[in-house]
């Protein structure tokens, strides 16, 4: 099948990413009076807005024919999108690129809702919410509407475990439900070697791998973020790492001499002085000159210095 890359604006030197819009060549859809470009399209890279945008944009509109198999023709579809384009300045800020057969092939679900064209749906929205993240998507059921004019509610949609999306009935506002689960995996660093409690936490002992964080106790890291701290736990080979598993090292402790500045680029003054609080970088605590048993505020900036408030 022959396929039709359309950018519509053209594309400065400088690289950027840009959402993508894909029609599959052969694509199921619900029973509707309306065929809409969310109904139909998968998109990546887009941000949550946009992606409510392209759901919104009508394909198709004659009900007389809806419930049989369509035939949309690329030219077809990127003439209203070129149109949707020049009067949407959001739509045309993202360049979106669409990716779109010669020729697609709709076919109408034998229910009133295609459990294909949800997942699609939901997967664009999540999709949106964190690019990096891989779904598995699982729709264990769907309701009869009342009437085909139904919209789907994804404001408070869940980003994994078990889920709950509302159906809208056109006019009548009567709300039925759809219910699956999700799961999710992100990169995430997992141990090389055995760690040990107590034991620093290098770059060299970590590699980025992709984990099912659906029922993670918290949230994930990155390996610049572990590398330095000290392990909470014995972490074994193959261990996912949690910010739970991690304790960070004290950069000035009470009753530790610690090298103060003051001044900035041009004029800077150092001493040594006594930390009175423990704290870690960026924190806020009291030093004493030793010499004048003067109580200062500091930040402390790196490990054994702070900064004169």
């Amino acid at each position: 099948m022959k396929l039709l890359v359309a950018a519509f604006l053209m594309i400065g030197s400088q690289a950027f990413a840009r959402p993508e819009v894909s029609i599959p060549a052969t694509v199921e859809v619900s029973q509707r009076p309306l065929l809409r470009l969310g109904d139909v399209a998968v998109v990546k890279g887009a941000s949550e807005s946009l992606v409510a945008k392209l759901d919104a944009i009508v394909i198709r509109e004659d009900a007389r024919e809806l419930l049989i198999s369509q035939k949309l023709e690329s030219k077809e579809v990127l003439k209203i999108l070129r149109a949707e384009m020049e009067n949407d300045d959001e739509l045309r800020a993202a360049k979106p690129a669409f990716i779109i057969p010669s020729l697609v092939k709709v076919e109408f679900a034998k229910n009133p809702v295609s459990r294909e064209e949800v997942q699609r749906k939901i997967l664009n929205h999540l999709t949106a919410r964190c690019s990096e993240c891989e779904y598995k998507l699982t729709i264990q059921s769907t309701p009869v509407p009342a009437n085909r004019s139904w919209d789907l509610d994804l404001t408070q949609m869940t980003t994994k475990g078990g889920f709950l999306v509302p159906i809208r009935d056109g006019d009548s506002r009567q709300i039925k439900w759809i219910s699956g689960t999700i799961r999710v995996s992100k990169l995430t660093p997992v141990t090389k070697r055995l760690i040990s409690q107590g034991e620093r936490v290098t770059a060299q002992d970590l590699q980025m791998q992709m984990v099912d964080v659906t029922f993670a106790k918290d949230n994930g890291l990155r390996i610049e973020d572990a590398t330095g701290q000290l392990a909470a736990r014995a972490l074994p080979v193959g261990t996912p790492v949690w910010t739970s598993d991690l304790q960070r090292e004290p950069a000035a402790k009470r009753g530790q001499i610690v090298k103060a500045i003051i001044g900035d680029d041009s004029f800077e003054i150092s001493a040594n002085v006594q930390a009175e609080d423990t704290g870690f970088v960026g924190d806020a605590i009291k030093v004493k000159n030793l010499d004048t048993q003067k109580v200062l505020s500091a930040v402390i900036i790196e490990k054994g210095v702070v900064k004169l408030q």
